[in-house]
């Protein structure tokens, strides 16, 4: 008899008669590189759940020779769960992997399938996240009639260059999305067990990476968003968006978010890396994790998540970035006051036009043109 937790409290689960009290599930999947990360957004879920009464299992998934002992020590001491019996055996020699990716990755395309019986919902979380607020609202929601529920992604694109706006619409078509592309990030995704496997979506996806990895860098989102093409109950960003840039500040707001996603090579855990603010950073997230890890067995782990290169990367960046500004000032400065304008009308409208299924069900309400869940005071 296994336990996992279950809002702080451990609860008996027998994988053999697959009976259990919840029946949601919030789910990782990680290998070795990224399980400090995976602990730290399972410990997030847990901290901001527990006074909310929403019940669910926390599982994270790993291979056992992606684990050490300490690791299951130490989850064993603070209540994390581990699973080490899925089976990616169909998994291997699948796809072509970007450098920060591995093919744990595919993972959360087999988790419907692994945990069918056991779950009728499922929350899958990438690794990459903060936690802000209480995810266990979402279970909840019925997305009936689609399979899945995620956050749209590459809908507004006045901010992008027009070269870039056509590399992402040729990569749509590519895909064999129909317009208007409906493109979702994958980094949060919230199953329908029974729905996921009566369409087979984990074998579908698989096999569309198998037959076209050149155009799968990110194997399991453009493989999701080439079979669903956009038949998905829409989220709104509080669920899944990326840290808000300095001068962005648009009408909808950020400050309520439930998850933000560190994508890119941007990570919380980094203190300095190229592309990041060296004046003035946002270390909300960094000290998130020095806090989470100062009395664990890896104290040091931060510290080794950079070096003297990256340092370097940043103050050149930085310094070239002022450079670019000074000589460029007389040309930059307008043209960049209408593009953040522009960028903020766009987006502005995108949440007014746009029905989401969380606000519709009424998880989510809208107030003063900004975003909250429903229990939760609206942010300045």
């Amino acid at each position: 008899m296994n336990k996992y937790l279950v809002n702080g409290t451990s609860k008996n689960f027998s994988p053999i008669a697959g009976r259990q009290v919840t029946r949601n599930a919030v789910c990782l999947c990680t290998d070795r590189k990224m399980l400090i990360p995976a602990l730290f957004v399972a410990d997030g879920v847990k901290s901001h759940s527990k006074s909310s009464g929403n019940n669910f299992d926390i599982l994270i998934f790993a291979q056992p020779s992606e684990v050490t002992d300490v690791h299951r020590r130490w989850m064993k001491q603070r209540g994390v769960p581990l699973c080490e019996d899925m089976d990616i055996s169909c998994q291997r020699g699948v796809g072509k992997f970007m450098k920060r990716l591995s093919p744990a990755t595919l993972m959360k395309l087999f988790l419907a399938e692994h945990l069918d019986g056991r779950y009728d919902k499922i929350l899958y979380l990438d690794c990459d996240l903060t936690i802000h607020d209480d995810v266990g609202a979402i279970f909840s929601l019925d997305p009936a009639p689609f399979a899945l529920a995620a956050v749209p992604s590459g809908r507004i694109l006045v901010d992008l260059s027009e070269k870039q706006r056509k590399g992402f619409e040729e990569h749509c078509q590519s895909l064999g999305m129909s317009k208007p592309y409906r493109f979702f990030n994958t980094g949060v995704l919230y199953i329908d067990v029974e729905r996921w496997n009566n369409e087979k979506l984990g074998e579908r996806t698989l096999e569309f990476i198998r037959q076209n990895p050149d155009l799968c860098s990110l194997p399991d989102e453009h493989s999701l968003n080439a079979i669903l093409d956009g038949n998905i109950a829409e989220l709104t960003s509080l669920w899944n968006t990326a840290p808000c840039p300095r001068w962005r500040k648009v009408k909808t707001g950020y400050n309520n978010a439930v998850i933000i996603h560190h994508m890119g090579d941007q990570k919380p855990w980094r203190r300095f890396v190229q592309g990041k603010p060296l004046l003035f950073p946002d270390l909300k997230a960094y000290h998130l994790y020095r806090d989470f890890l100062k009395n664990s067995p890896w104290p040091e782990w931060l510290s080794e998540q950079w070096g003297w290169h990256d340092l370097y990367m940043n103050v050149r960046g930085e310094i070239g970035r002022i450079l670019r500004f000074l000589r460029l000032r007389g040309e930059w400065e307008e043209p960049s006051a209408r593009q953040r304008k522009a960028y903020d009308n766009a987006v502005s409208q995108y949440y007014e036009n746009t029905s989401f299924a969380d606000v519709e069900q009424g998880i989510v309400v809208r107030e003063n043109g900004k975003y909250r869940l429903k229990n939760t005071r609206i942010s300045p």
